[in-house]
C-alpha cells in the first residue's frame, strides 16, 4: 500500500519554524548513514572475498541482497510509518540495522553474512530511509525542493566519508570490529528518528494500492521502468567492483577505497549544482541530451584506458559520480513531469521494484562475467552499456514529451482528493494541491 497524507493547513508558529530545520538535519544524517554504509559495498566485497575465500559470484550476493532489501523494504514496509509514524519507523530501522551489523561478531559462514549484513541490515535501512524524507515533505509546503535537495545531499556526503572511515576501522579493529562499530554508528539512526517530531495539526491518512494500474496506462512510464532497471543494474556493478578492478590494476587497497569517496564527492557536487540551479534546470533540451548520453558514452567507452593508472581511475570515478548525481536529479523531476504529483506515489512503487531487481542481479551477473573472461573490463563495459541505454531511453522520453502533446495521468480523476460532491452539504472543504504530501521516494544513487 502507498500512504498519502492530506494535511489541513494550520498556522506554523515560531517553534515549528525552527523545528522543521531540525527535521531536515535529522533526515540529512539518516541518508548520510544509510547510503554511506550501503554504497561502501565495494569495500566489503574485497574484504568478504578475502576472508571467506569465495569467488566473485558468491561474494557479490552480500551487497546485492543489501541493496535489494533496502530498496524493496522502503516500499513494502511503508505501513510502519503510516500506522506508527515516521519517528517510530526510523527508530526501529536503526535498531534492526545496528543488530544486523553487530551480528558480524559471530558469523562464520558467508550465508550468515547474507542474513545479517544483507537481509536484517537492509530491512533496517529500508525502514529508516524513506520515512525520514517523508517527514521533511510534511513540514515543507513552500521550499520543499530546496529542503529535499539538502537532505539528499546526505547521500553524497555519506559516500565521501564512509569508505575512508571503514578503511581506517579495518586497519585498527579488523573486519569484525569494523562491523560492530558500524552497528554503533547505525544506532544514531534512533537519535535521528527521535528528532522527527510529528507536525501538529489535523491529518487524514489514506491508503492507496501500491501497484495500481493507473501509471501503466501511460506507455512512456514503461520506458521509465526499464530505464531504472538498466541504471540500477549498471551502477551496482560499478559500486561493487570499482575497488576490485583498481586493485587488479596495481592500486593498493587504501587508494581503492578513496576511489569510492571520489564518486561521492562528484555526486554531491552534481546534486548541489542542480539544486541551486532550480528544479527545472535538468529538464531543458540541451542538458537532457548532453549530460546523459555524452557522459554515458564516456563512462562506457574509456574505462580500460583510465584504469591503467591511479590518476585515470580518479578521473573515471569523478565522471561517474557527476553522472550519477545528475541522473538521480533528472529522474526525480522526470517522474513528476510524466505522472504528476498526485500519481507519483503509485508510479514510484513500480520504479522501486525495478531498482531493487537491478540491484539484486547486477553484481552476480558481473561476477559470472568476470570469472568467465578473467578480466574486470568486460564487467565495466556491461555496466557502461546499461547506463548508456538507460540514458537513451530517458532522452527519447524527453523528446517524445516535447514533440507529442501527451496528456498526463493527472487529466484523469484524481483519487487522492475527495470529490467535490462529497463536500456538498458538509462543512468540509476539498484539500488544496499543496496540502497533499505523497509518501514515496525513489532512492537511486
Amino acid at each position: 500500500m502507498i500512504v498519502v497524507t492530506i494535511k489541513r493547513k494550520s498556522r506554523m508558529n515560531e517553534e515549528d519554524g525552527y523545528r522543521k530545520w531540525v527535521v531536515v538535519l535529522a533526515a540529512f544524517f539518516t541518508q548520510f548513514i544509510v547510503c554511506g554504509i550501503t554504497y561502501s559495498l565495494g569495500v566489503f566485497h574485497v574484504i568478504f572475498r578475502d576472508i571467506f575465500q569465495k569467488n566473485h559470484f558468491d561474494t557479490s550476493w552480500v551487497g546485492s541482497v543489501l541493496l535489494y532489501v533496502t530498496a524493496l523494504s522502503s516500499v513494502m514496509l511503508r505501513f510502519v510509518a503510516s500506522i506508527w509514524g515516521c519517528r517510530v519507523s526510523v527508530i526501529v530501522g536503526g535498531l534492526l540495522a545496528a543488530t544486523g551489523l553487530s551480528l558480524g561478531l559471530v558469523v562464520n559462514e558467508l550465508y550468515q553474512v547474507y542474513l545479517t549484513f544483507g537481509l536484517l541490515t537492509g530491512i533496517g535501512f529500508g525502514l529508516a530511509c524513506s520515512p525520514s524524507i517523508v517527514a521533511v515533505e510534511r513540514y515543507f509546503i513552500h521550499g520543499r525542493f530546496q529542503a529535499l535537495s539538502v537532505v539528499v545531499g546526505g547521500v553524497g556526503a555519506g559516500i565521501i566519508t564512509f569508505p575512508i572511515i571503514i578503511r581506517h576501522m579495518l586497519d585498527m579493529f579488523a573486519w569484525r570490529g569494523t562491523l560492530l562499530l558500524l552497528g554503533g554508528v547505525s544506532l544514531n539512526l534512533c537519535v535521528c528518528g527521535a528528532l522527527l517530531k510529528p507536525l501538529p495539526g489535523e491529518k487524514e491518512v489514506r491508503l492507496l494500492p501500491l501497484l495500481s494500474c493507473l501509471p501503466l496506462r501511460n506507455p512512456l512510464f514503461h520506458g521509465m521502468c526499464i530505464a531504472n532497471l538498466f541504471w540500477s543494474f549498471g551502477s551496482t556493478i560499478i559500486y561493487m567492483y570499482l575497488p576490485s578492478y583498481a586493485i587488479s590494476q596495481g592500486t593498493d587497497f587504501e587508494s581503492s577505497t578513496f576511489l569510492v569517496a571520489c564518486v561521492g564527492m562528484a555526486s554531491f557536487t552534481s546534486r548541489m549544482i542542480f539544486a541551486f540551479m532550480g528544479h527545472n534546470s535538468t529538464l531543458d533540451d540541451v542538458t537532457s541530451v548532453l549530460c546523459p548520453v555524452g557522459l554515458g558514452v564516456v563512462v562506457t567507452g574509456i574505462c580500460p584506458l583510465l584504469f591503467k593508472d591511479f590518476t585515470g581511475q580518479i578521473g573515471y570515478t569523478l565522471l561517474f559520480g557527476f553522472y550519477s548525481g545528475y541522473w538521480t536529479t533528472f529522474l526525480s523531476q522526470a517522474s513528476r513531469e510524466l505522472l504528476g504529483p498526485e500519481y507519483i506515489a503509485m508510479g514510484n512503487g513500480y520504479l522501486c521494484f525495478m531498482i531493487a531487481l537491478g540491484c539484486l542481479t547486477g553484481g552476480p551477473a558481473a561476477g559470472l562475467l568476470i570469472q568467465h573472461e578473467k578480466e574486470y573490463k568486460y564487467a565495466f563495459y556491461l555496466a557502461g552499456a546499461c547506463l548508456l541505454w538507460s540514458s537513451v531511453i530517458m532522452v527519447l522520453f524527453k523528446i517524445k514529451r516535447c514533440v507529442v502533446a501527451n496528456k498526463p495521468l493527472t487529466d484523469h480523476k484524481i483519487p487522492l482528493m475527495d470529490d467535490e460532491e462529497d463536500y456538498k452539504d458538509t462543512e468540509k472543504t476539498p484539500p488544496a494541491a499543496d496540502d497533499i504530501v505523497v509518501h514515496a521516494v525513489v532512492t537511486s544513487v
